[in-house]
């Protein structure tokens, strides 16, 4: 019985040393005591960069630089990388607030070209209206006798950027009639579509030559590659009005200056004709090519008479 009871008893005391050493320093029997392994597990702060933490389980160990190691090394933080890793982050982020800016920029001065323009351009359109029904009130130039053929007398001259004439088409409705200006310098087509110094004025024998923005200061033209043969352009001067019909329209370079001669690509060649060309930047959005609109005058009537059949709808 005596020898039964022993064997239980070494059991016992094999499985609660076992058990001791498991759970970090309860020694069994016949065991002396680890002070190592009985100390609790400890934090050691402020030993890492950072303020990092660095778990110890021995204290006997804290202190011992040669027995820690490396506060850098071991895959812990390195300084430099982090600093890095600061400094990329704040490189992306003012690149990013600059494209930002950049894209607000960009809309801001998209909106001032398609619509902001167009508010000056009409205020600017309404002036040059009333100072031109000035203008025309004035007593007119003495006429031709009735009967003779004699051509109307021409337009007295106009100051660069002043209302020479009224552009009406149809086909762009009632609405449509800008004041035409004396120039093309950008000042000029700010106000409104400009006749080319030089040329021909309207009603007069050989080409009268206008031109106008197509997205801006109020795109006069916007809608020139609308036209089509046979479509009326008229004139309104101080007292009558010029009706040309349209007779073709084309593509060009921006150096053909050669639409614009008295005969239109024919330098050198005496005009016959009372011309009018239109001229417009191609396609919208860009000024690589110009459109082009040719026409021919096929009517004048005295305002005396009435409204041109043209703008009945005749």
């Amino acid at each position: 019985m005596a020898g039964a009871s022993s064997v239980p008893a070494a059991e016992d005391e094999q499985g609660t040393a076992s058990s001791g050493a498991a759970t970090g320093g309860i020694p069994g029997p016949g065991r002396p005591a680890d002070p190592a392994a009985d100390a609790p597990t400890v934090l050691v702060g402020d030993s890492l960069p950072g303020g990092d933490r660095l778990l110890v389980e021995n204290p006997a160990l804290v202190g011992d630089p040669a027995l820690v190691g490396d506060p850098l090394s071991g895959g812990e933080r390195d300084p430099a990388a982090g600093q890095r890793r600061m400094l990329a982050g704040r490189l992306a982020r003012g690149l990013g607030e600059l494209l930002i800016t950049a894209g607000i920029v960009v809309a801001l001065f998209l909106a001032y070209q398609l619509w902001v323009t167009d508010l000056f351009a009409a205020r600017t359109q309404d002036r040059l209206h009333h100072q031109l029904d000035q203008v025309w009130q004035r007593p007119p130039a003495p006429r031709a006798p009735a009967g003779d053929r004699v051509r109307p007398a021409p337009l007295p001259p106009v100051d660069l950027g002043d209302g020479l004439a009224i552009l009406r088409v149809p086909r762009f409705g009632r609405d449509y009639f800008p004041v035409v200006v004396e120039g093309v310098a950008a000042a000029d087509l700010r106000r409104g579509p400009g006749h080319i110094p030089g040329t021909a004025m309207p009603g007069q024998l050989g080409n009268f030559v206008v031109s106008g923005h197509r997205t801006t200061y109020g795109k006069p033209f916007s809608r020139l590659d609308e036209l089509k043969v046979g479509d009326p352009l008229v004139v309104e001067v101080r007292d009558r009005y010029y009706t040309y019909r349209v007779t073709g329209s084309e593509v060009v370079a921006p150096n053909r200056v050669d639409v614009t001669y008295p005969v239109p690509k024919r330098p050198g060649v005496a005009p016959t004709k009372d011309l009018i060309t239109l001229t417009t930047c191609h396609p919208k959005f860009s000024a690589s090519h110009r459109l082009i609109v040719y026409g021919e005058l096929v009517d004048t009537t005295a305002k005396s008479a009435g409204v041109p059949p043209a703008l009945r709808g005749e």
